[in-house]
């Protein structure tokens, strides 16, 4: 060691001015610029989520791979971070990490509109799914890989900056990670509300990256200002701690043989407890997320309301570190948070089904009382949980000290724990879920946490607390498992039996049968019903003959959905077809359909039939076969993610897909869309197609179901041979359909030409308006039933554009004709 003065006066000018800058003000500062990082990094994810969506598809696959590259990146960048946290300046460091997220996260949109608009993608498709999963995930881990990683140094770094002098400070550090999650609370927060739909997907991006390098900026700012950049430089050169390499076991001192054995025993023990803690919390997220689908109309609003609360949780935890540290051992406290988490968890689940009953949540008559009373729910449901696994990393940092390498300490031990996170969230969808359902994956998660504080107990010699945590949890685990067996329907659906259940990687998908009157429903998480047998089956195959008819002679269909089956088996009463190919999202959903095989004919497994799994638009966008027809089932708008089938882009996209003359029917359940909603559909609709027609599907005031039907050219028919198909086609019917006794009456369920308005908003891939918009006309009681429709309808509909050429007519006089029938579809409709 250099004892020359010169240097040791070096030491104290660099431990005198690191305590004398860190004072409130500066950790003020640096907590607010870390705060930031937090909320930049959650809108990276929900925009690349979306973004990524568009290119894989909107799949749990594919949504996994981005999860899954996110967080490897991020646990990557948390053990470099921490290997070189003691050898830089550390707030220098940190500001320059900040940037390198900006530059690069401002890059991602435009990679992947290469990416799309390249042969790359068609590399990153395989007949076989694992290897296709692989590639997509190499992929999105490359592309994502320098603002993950950059975004992941940021903890150690910080932690090193709030450490001075080689001092573990876990007080500040727990802050500082306290503000992080808090800023990725208000991340999420802020996209839900208006970042999205307001500024845009890839406007939230380059937001975000506006957040970023405003961090950077501020911290080598900071940095200059307090004069900090060559405070690491000092340290390392008066050698007041070796630098360690980075590596999976403790540092390594000079210490005893029998004391570098305890600390890797330690070490092992302390990254294991960091992996099984972040495995079970990212896991127990999914499974909440699923278990408020149960009841929530999950749009993105109760989706991103459901993470917020976990991540306020999970901050109002890390907050609480230094407060509880205190009075009660580390290694033993992480004892009694592991137990009375395990505790709160199953009691959690119980209260969830005692307050909702599985019932549709409802509250207040307005959108916004709605969202509030959900918010409370979840808080109710999530917040003690989850408060108390949020003290659990920080604890944990605390538990084990190495008190001169503090970056690495953080670095590593949350390195485990994020890359564990990634493997708990993908495997709570794929394998927890699947193989164990949903109540027996809570009692899963709630075992994991009990065996954590079984042997954390034992190991601290605490017996009595041991043999308690296990009196008070096990009994617990126990009845959720038993319970569970009586929660299978709410009390409303006590008339149904349950035919089948997949607990499947998107929820509970339900045959069930009514034993009032043998009516057999295809259901997902309880309350979004894909379709139903009986009277229902005849409107569900309308939604096939409409579109059929209409064209001339269809040779190739596409359906976009399949649900119940009976929509497209209806196209097999029509001779002239050769192939009829069905694009479905869910394979339980096929294996229900088969199930359901006596009411739909078989159509999964027709000779003239193909079925594929994936997302319909991105099976449209790999795939460069035509269509005479592609019909467009009837989708939730204000289901997450579901308003990217609305938009103008993949109206784009379906026509690049039909064949000359071809057209393409768009369902609508006017029932589920408020007036701005409708017409942001239509207009975005006809924007792509020249002729955009409007047709009844169901005219029921309450539920009133509309087609928008698009083509390049006014739709011509040929009489003769339309009688001809007609007939054939009712020849092969069960159930006669009482809109279409007679071929004419067909187009009494025209409406009129929908002409694109001279507005500026349309429904775009970067501004998905219509998800967003309808859960508030659905809450706001605006939706187009009833009165609303009726009202609708006299002030909009029946004034559409005239046409001198009408559908249906030959020799009579389009105004005329179009008056009666809009004087018929008006009594139809609201004579009851």
């Amino acid at each position: 060691m250099n004892n020359e003065p010169g240097s040791q006066s070096a030491v104290h000018y660099c431990h005198d001015s690191q305590e004398s800058t860190l004072d409130i003000r500066l950790l003020l500062l640096c907590y607010f610029v870390f705060f930031l990082s937090g909320a930049a990094a959650l809108i990276y994810e929900i925009s690349w989520t979306r973004q990524i969506g568009l290119l894989f598809g909107h799949t749990v696959h594919a949504a996994a791979v981005v999860l899954g590259s996110y967080f490897a990146g991020m646990a990557i960048g948390y053990a470099v971070g921490g290997r070189y946290a003691s050898r830089v300046s550390p707030l220098v460091a940190y500001g320059i990490m900040e940037l390198i997220v900006s530059v690069w996260s401002s890059l991602v949109p435009s990679i992947l509109f290469l990416t799309e608009s390249t042969s790359l993608l068609t590399w990153l498709m395989n007949s076989s799914p694992a290897i296709q999963t692989s590639l997509r995930g190499i992929y999105c881990f490359l592309v994502l890989l320098p603002s993950t990683t950059a975004l992941g140094a940021t903890l150690p770094l910080m932690a090193e900056f709030l450490s001075p002098s080689g001092k573990t400070a876990i007080d500040r550090i727990s802050v500082a990670y306290a503000f992080n999650t808090a800023g990725a609370f208000v991340g999420v927060v802020s996209a839900t509300l208006f970042l999205l739909v307001i500024v845009g997907v890839r406007g939230s991006n380059y937001f975000a990256a506006g957040l970023s390098a405003f961090s950077g900026i501020m911290a080598l700012v900071l940095a200059r200002r307090y004069a900090l950049t060559n405070y690491c430089k000092l340290i390392v050169e008066s050698k007041l701690a070796s630098v360690p390499e980075l590596s999976l076991g403790p540092p390594d001192y000079n210490e005893s043989t029998d004391t570098l054995t305890s600390d890797a025993s330690d070490w092992l023990w302390w990254s294991i407890i960091a992996a099984l803690c972040g495995f079970t919390t990212l896991a127990l997220e999914v499974l909440y997320i699923r278990l408020f689908s149960l009841v929530f109309h999950n749009s993105t609003y109760t989706f991103g309301a459901i993470v917020a609360i976990f991540l306020f949780a999970l901050a109002l935890g890390a907050v609480a570190v230094p407060l509880l540290s205190q009075p009660v051992g580390d290694e033993k406290l992480v004892g009694v948070v592991t137990w009375i988490g395990a505790v709160a968890i199953t009691a959690s689940v119980i209260v969830f089904v005692r307050v909702t009953e599985l019932e549709y949540f409802k509250s207040g008559e307005s959108f916004k009382s709605y969202l509030l009373g959900g918010l409370g729910l979840v808080t109710i449901v999530v917040l003690p949980p989850v408060t108390l696994l949020g003290v659990l990393l920080p604890l944990i940092w605390q538990s084990f000290r190495y008190p001169k390498v503090t970056g690495q300490l953080v670095g590593s031990l949350t390195m485990f724990n994020t890359f564990a996170a990634a493997v708990g969230s993908v495997s709570a969808s794929f394998v927890l879920l699947p193989i164990f359902g949903l109540w027996s994956s809570f009692g899963i998660v709630a075992l994991v946490f009990w065996l954590i504080s079984l042997a954390t107990f034992i190991r601290c010699r605490h017996i009595g607390l041991a043999l308690l945590g296990s009196l008070t949890s096990l009994p617990l685990i126990i009845i959720l498992g038993i319970g569970s067996t009586h929660w299978m329907r709410p009390s409303s659906m006590a008339d149904e039996e349950i035919v089948h259940r997949w607990e499947s990687a998107y929820g509970w998908i339900d045959v069930v049968r009514s034993t009032k009157n043998n009516v057999w429903k295809l259901r997902q998480n309880l309350h979004y019903r894909h379709g139903a047998t009986g009277d229902n089956s005849i409107r569900e195959r309308r939604q096939t003959q409409i579109p059929l008819l209409l064209h001339h002679r269809p040779h190739d269909v596409l359906f976009l959905g399949l649900g119940t089956g009976v929509t497209a088996s209806a196209a097999l009463s029509f001779d002239e077809i050769a192939k009829i190919k069905i694009v479905e999202l869910i394979p339980e959903v096929v294996e229900a359909a088969r199930l359901m095989s006596e009411f739909n004919n078989g159509v999964v497994d027709h000779p003239k039939v193909e079925v594929r799994l994936d997302d319909a638009r991105h099976d449209m966008l790999v795939n460069n076969q035509l269509y005479d027809v592609i019909i467009s089932d009837l989708f939730v708008p204000w289901e997450s993610l579901t308003g990217y089938l609305y938009t103008v882009q993949h109206y784009r996209l379906v026509h690049k897909r039909l064949k000359p003359g071809g057209l393409f029917c768009q369902w609508l359940p006017l029932y589920q869309l408020g007036a701005r909603e409708f017409e942001l559909i239509a207009d975005s609709f006809a924007s792509v197609y020249p002729e955009t027609t409007l047709w009844w599907g169901n005219l029921e005031s309450h539920g009133a179901v509309l087609a928008l039907i698009g083509s390049n050219q006014p739709i011509h028919v040929d009489f003769v041979n339309f009688e001809h198909r007609f007939q054939l086609m009712q020849q092969q019917l069960a159930q006669q359909d009482p809109y279409l006794p007679r071929a004419r009456h067909l187009f009494d369920l025209y409406l009129g030409k929908w002409v694109r308005r001279d507005t500026l908003y349309l429904n775009t891939d970067e501004h998905p308006r219509v998800e967003f918009l309808s859960p508030r006309s659905h809450h706001d009681r605006n939706l187009l039933t009833g009165k609303v429709l009726h009202q609708y309808f006299d002030t909009v509909l029946i004034r559409l554009h005239e046409e001198t050429t009408v559908p249906g007519i030959q020799n009579e006089n389009a105004t005329d004709v179009m008056k009666r029938r809009h004087a018929i579809q008006k009594l139809i409709l609201f004579a009851k």
